[in-house]
């Protein structure tokens, strides 16, 4: 493992966590502030400006696959091409994106009937702020995954760090003046500048980054697109799976209903935002490996590894959001708020078999084998949302996530695993073997530990701390003493050797 893979493995450990308290710190303020409607509001316009991330088309995925084999064959002079073709690309994006949030601001009535006039003014302003911060976001695209191709993860995390640092500490002021969900929505637009300004420096100035801005090379653009448009329908369906049912909820339940479900839905991010903290530092050498020696045997090894530790990470937290979830939301959230317990777990649950695959998705498309996923998902995502529909007028807001549930285990359990070993050359059968042994223990850990406590009340902070603090003790204690193997240990020791090293 080198340096900056150890370190920014380290480092992206703590960024999650800082995310984490900042957000269980943070969010009950924003909730108390703006109330149950505002805030209801303010999730339902997000989750639909979020559909304008599916402007990028993919190509942001595409870069470190294309990057590898551009400096393979071509060198640094074949990088400041790609450069060149990425940074038009996405400033042609921006005026795309910037004419579609005008559109969406133009049609606000789009968001339903349900809201009030005044609803329908703040919306307008949220929405304008939030497309405002997108169209930020698509230029700073080209130097974020240029800065991953080069593995500079450490700058990487550190700019992470920054950002959730930054969030309460600009928020909180807005929301204490006064400016409501209207005010937060600023904080993400100028927070997104900060991010380009950062990023768009430390890659012309430190890295050198070079751009190229000759004869457009048709040619590669078509190879671009025909890779990226199965990348855009993957995203088309993971976007329509974590936003449809706040707008379906939105149009048949009112703001309060999508208020409940984004209080689990968020909780559930944590859970996916941690599967990514381990497999990101891999992708450039999954690349390279598919790229120089296209060897199935050495990408099952690392598939494996890599989901071993995503593994470890995720039913820790799995586990312990099935023990403490409900008294923790109850405190965290305040009254109004039970049904978020049961929604939480279900996208938890929905979101597992992904999240320990996590590396797969870049195997796949390493290996230019990424179009049946797309269109199955896609499939798959029409059904769900049918299907939302009629489970949101039988349970509410738990039903919508029960079609979340139902199509990821239908899309990413079944499908994808048969895909993964008998197509992409993977073998999963090596993959759950491996995996098998500590999930049985997580499971009996938490079926023990909740024998021991379910008649015990856990309704304040300290008892709850408590809790935690001695759950996730003995997790780490058993993992370590039955479930690491012997070579994980080492690579931990030297992972956290090299951290000691780098503050010296």
């Amino acid at each position: 493992m080198n340096r900056q893979i150890g370190r920014g493995v380290m480092l992206s450990f703590i960024a999650q966590g800082i995310a984490v308290a900042v957000n269980l710190v943070y969010t009950p303020f924003v909730i108390r502030i703006l109330g149950q409607n505002e805030y209801g509001l303010y999730q339902l316009v997000l989750s639909v400006v979020n559909y304008l991330n599916l402007m990028d088309l993919g190509f942001k995925f595409a870069y470190i696959s294309f990057y590898s084999r551009a400096k393979a064959n071509d060198g640094e002079e074949g990088v400041a091409r790609l450069n060149g073709m990425f940074l038009r690309i996405f400033l042609t994006i921006t005026l795309a994106c910037a004419a579609a949030g005008f559109f969406m601001v133009k049609n606000i009535h789009l968001l339903g009937s349900r809201l009030s006039a005044a609803d329908y003014d703040a919306a307008r302003k949220i929405m304008i702020l939030l497309a405002l911060n997108l169209v930020c976001s698509f230029p700073n695209s080209v130097f974020t995954v240029y800065i991953a191709a080069r593995e500079r993860f450490v700058f990487k995390q550190g700019m992470t760090i920054l950002n959730y640092v930054l969030i309460p500490l600009c928020g909180l002021p807005v929301l204490y003046a006064g400016f409501g969900s209207v005010g937060l929505a600023a904080v993400t637009l100028g927070l997104a500048v900060l991010k380009l300004a950062l990023n768009m420096g430390y890659c012309l100035g430190k890295l050198r980054m070079r751009f190229r801005f000759g004869r457009f090379d048709r040619a590669l653009f078509a190879e671009l697109a025909g890779f990226t448009f199965f990348v855009f329908l993957s995203d088309a369906v993971d976007l329509m799976n974590t936003n449809v049912d706040k707008f379906l909820l939105g149009r048949l339940m009112g703001t309060g209903a999508v208020a409940v479900y984004s209080v689990g839905f968020e909780l559930s991010t944590y859970f996916t935002a941690c599967s990514w903290v381990i497999p990101e530092m891999f992708i450039p050498e999954v690349n390279r490996i598919a790229v120089e020696e296209r060897d199935g045997v050495k990408l099952t090894e690392i598939f494996t590894r890599i989901g071993r530790y995503n593994n470890y990470l995720l039913l820790l937290i799995l586990t312990g959001f099935i023990l403490v979830g409900k008294p923790f939301i109850q405190l965290w959230a305040g009254e109004g708020y039970e049904t978020s317990y049961p929604v939480g777990v279900i996208l938890m649950l929905s979101g597992y078999i992904p999240a320990v695959q996590t590396l797969g998705v870049n195997i796949q498309s390493a290996r230019r084998m990424h179009r049946p996923r797309a269109v199955i998902y896609f499939v798959i995502a029409c059904v769900n949302v049918a299907a939302s529909i009629g489970l949101i007028r039988l349970w509410g807001v738990v039903g919508t996530s029960l079609g979340t549930l139902a199509a990821l285990l239908l899309g990413t359990g079944l499908f994808m695993n048969l895909y993964y070993h008998f197509r992409v050359g993977l073998n999963v059968a090596v993959f759950w073997k491996a995996l098998s042994r500590w999930t049985l223990q997580a499971a009996a850990l938490c079926l023990g530990a909740w024998l021991a406590v379910r008649n015990v009340s856990l309704d304040s902070w300290p008892r709850l701390a408590g809790f935690v603090v001695a759950y996730t003790a003995l997790y780490g204690l058993l993992l370590w003493g039955t479930g690491l193997r012997k070579s994980e240990k080492a690579e931990i020791r030297q992972a956290l050797a090299g951290l000691r090293a780098g503050r010296k």
